[in-house]
């Protein structure tokens, strides 16, 4: 399979790409323009038949085209120590029209417990880990300075599941746009990943995927990377939402 994979050197990105690529599958890998991968040799032509580096500015559509073409899939995992949780829906609607412009339908998403409609599943405990950054500014009185992290992932997946893209989101607010393709022909196919708090650690296999919204729970990483490539290969439900925590208690 050939996974483009946007997330740039994220730590989930970054252990998603190894385990792809272990796995057999061919990665197209986007990333910023001027960041240092740990192994450079990944850019020099030996490489050419496992993975393809993009390098870019996260505003550039040509880039998510360039890294997007020729793939059977998309993997999303953004990373708020690396990309600002602001421009996750930006980004998203750029990764979704670059797939629909380059034929792309598959798409899985990995964003947090807590998100969408498992929000009433989260407790103070972890969102509060979640925006630690938020609290702080809460207690200092600078409410302008706030934002929710689950809020900004919530509002990524409600671009995922409505399918939007830049044409669609255009054309909605009554903007004019010469290159708008057809829509008939298009249709993402979607699933969605929310991990429970985020561990360093081996994985395990040992955790659980639930319609179900877990409650609490963690999971390392690597387990999160694991089970994605298998959503990828087995075609997980697509157009469903999954938990995923090694917590055995489930809602």
């Amino acid at each position: 399979m050939k996974i483009a994979v946007f997330g740039g050197l994220g730590t989930l990105a970054s252990e998603f790409v190894v385990q792809a690529m272990v796995a057999g599958h061919f990665v197209s890998w986007f990333i910023h323009t001027d960041d240092k991968l740990t192994d450079m040799s990944l850019e020099e032509p030996a490489y050419r038949d496992t993975i393809r580096i993009v390098r870019g500015s996260s505003d550039i559509l040509s880039k998510y085209q360039e890294t997007v073409s020729g793939c059977d899939a998309v993997l999303v995992a953004f990373d708020l120590r690396y990309t600002q949780p602001s421009s996750w829906v930006h980004q998203q609607r750029l990764i979704q029209t670059a797939m629909r412009r380059e034929s792309v339908q598959r798409i899985l998403v990995i964003t947090t417990h807590g998100a969408g409609d498992s929000q009433r599943r989260l407790d103070w405990s972890t969102w509060a880990k979640l925006n630690v950054d938020q609290v702080r500014y809460m207690l200092l009185g600078q409410a302008d300075m706030c934002w929710s992290i689950v809020a900004q992932y919530t509002a990524q997946e409600d671009v995922v599941t409505s399918s939007e893209t830049l044409e669609t989101r255009n054309c909605n607010s009554g903007v004019d746009s010469d290159d708008r393709l057809p829509q008939q022909d298009w249709a993402l196919q979607w699933t969605i990943l929310r991990p429970g708090s985020l561990t360093e650690g081996p994985a395990t296999g040992t955790y659980l995927a639930s319609h179900d919204h877990v409650f609490g729970g963690h999971i390392s990483y690597a387990d999160v990377s694991d089970c994605a490539i298998k959503a990828l290969e087995e075609d997980m439900d697509i157009g469903e939402c999954f938990s995923v925590a090694y917590s055995a208690r489930v809602a």
